[in-house]
């Protein structure tokens, strides 16, 4: 049986607090889905419930929005997957205490992100992880990912994470910044304006560093790890325009744990199962629906907030999600004749986060070098075990996009479904080939999106199952 309701949010990070906040403000019904026990996302990621201690700055913000959240009357299913959608605004799930499958008037997706990975030789050993698993290490777990970390990629988030690794007692050997900020930046100062909170962050945090006496490398970035059943060295190199190791500048550096943070991938199978149109902008992670100025997909309903739609940041999720829930509720029929006035009053806000998203895509995007410093032994599909060599072999066989290869080798056929080796693969192919990224397509994702219980599936009315197959 489909369980009809209004509007439904699906993430709890900043972007979908956000939008659940304001559609339920307006009068709406709102329910709020989310994978985790806890709302709050990665930004706000809060710590598990049976640990004590202080909370950090981002997690007494998350906890005021969720209490608000909370007090608007927003119904909130916590460790719940949507596994399946379709064109009928019809979302299957799978959780405890909710029902399999729901109809909404009105969807908004806050689904945020994964994390754009590097092939190298050595990145399958132990102690080779990405910023964002230390990151819930630390903040949900009160963990140290390793005893002696570095920290390799690109952007802000890197320094952050850092200084806070510092702060709990962890020894950073060194953090590499793959971009060359001095050389590029200048021309995007005008976008820190009234960034003041991110200034003093960043600021705070590279003192932290600085009074540890702690190496921050610009330009620079991993070769390789190597070690016995675990990481105990990385080589490194100072790299190119292109994100290429120049030859003769390469290091060693000791280390047990080497944190990868390369950017981000806008999470959108859910959007494309609901049959929103997409576009191609790497500069914003990838693919992307489009959207008109309510954050409106090109279905009709269907709204898109946060790094989901376009890698832009929290702040830029927060007035994006408000715009949703705003743009959603009154699609739902709650105060029809106020929205375009509210939406109005936050254009100065999401224009000046839209000038920090840009500035943010033209110093921190990877070059293409990032993609090629794997050798036929290293794996590139790491769910099937597929090397670098099988995927070469597939392309002298012919295979001159994504799927063609999936079919030769099971690429992306794993529990991931290729979150983790797509760009991997798709940019080999391109170089290979002489395509471009673009050209060489994604694997699209298939129901069920995460790993779902039979029982769960087998609770989805029949006619459902006939389109859970977009």
């Amino acid at each position: 049986m489909i369980e009809p309701v209004e509007i439904v949010v699906v993430g709890a990070g900043p972007g979908g607090l956000s939008a659940a906040l304001a559609a339920a403000h307006a009068g709406a019904q709102v329910t709020l889905i989310d994978s985790n026990r806890q709302p709050g996302g990665q930004y706000f990621r809060q710590p598990a419930n049976e640990l004590h201690g202080e909370p950090s700055r981002h997690q007494r913000e998350g906890q005021a929005l969720w209490q608000q959240v909370q007090s608007a009357g927003v119904r909130f299913w916590a460790e719940t997957t949507v596994w399946g959608a379709t064109t009928e605004k019809i979302l299957s799930l799978n959780g405890k205490d909710v029902p399999g499958t729901i109809q909404a008037q009105a969807i908004v997706l806050a689904t945020g992100t994964f994390e754009r990975t590097s092939a190298f030789p050595g990145w399958t050993l132990p102690g080779v992880m990405t910023a964002g698993a230390a990151q819930t290490l630390l903040k949900e777990q009160r963990i140290l990912p390793g005893k002696k970390i570095l920290l390799v990629g690109t952007g802000p988030l890197q320094l952050v994470l850092a200084a806070e690794l510092v702060r709990a007692g962890a020894q950073v050997v060194a953090v590499l910044e793959g971009a060359p900020i001095f050389r590029n930046g200048a021309r995007h100062l005008s976008a820190l304006w009234r960034q003041w909170e991110r200034i003093a962050e960043g600021a705070n945090s590279w003192l932290t560093l600085a009074s540890h006496r702690i190496p921050y490398r610009m330009g620079w970035g991993i070769v390789s790890a190597s070690g016995n059943q675990q990481v105990e060295r990385a080589t490194i190199a100072r790299l190119d325009d292109t994100w290429r190791p120049v030859a003769g500048s390469e290091e060693q550096i000791a280390c047990d744990t080497i944190l990868l943070g390369y950017g981000f991938i806008p999470f959108h199978a859910l959007a494309q199962w609901l049959g929103a149109i997409m576009t191609w902008q790497p500069e914003l992670g990838g693919d992307i629906p489009v959207r008109d100025s309510n954050m409106q997909t090109s279905v009709p309903g269907i709204y898109a907030v946060g790094d989901g739609a376009g890698v832009g940041g929290a702040a830029l999720a927060l007035v994006e999600g408000e715009i949703a829930g705003i743009a959603a509720a009154a699609q739902t029929g709650h105060q029809t004749g106020r929205a375009a006035q509210r939406i109005r009053s936050l254009a100065p806000a999401l224009a000046r986060e839209q000038q920090f998203q840009k500035m943010y895509a033209a110093l921190f995007t990877p070059g293409a070098g990032l993609y090629a410093l794997g050798n036929n032994e290293t794996i590139l599909c790491r769910c099937e075990e597929i090397t670098l060599a099988q995927v070469r072999r597939a392309i002298a066989l012919g295979a001159t996009t994504i799927k063609e290869i999936k079919s030769i080798t099971r690429v992306g056929m794993g529990d991931c479904q290729g979150r983790m080796c797509s760009h991997l693969i798709a940019n080999v192919i391109a170089r290979e080939t002489g395509q471009s990224v673009n050209q060489v397509g994604m694997l699209r994702p298939r129901p069920p999106l995460f790993p779902t219980p039979i029982t769960a599936i087998a609770r989805t009315p029949s006619e459902q199952m006939e389109v859970a197959h977009p």
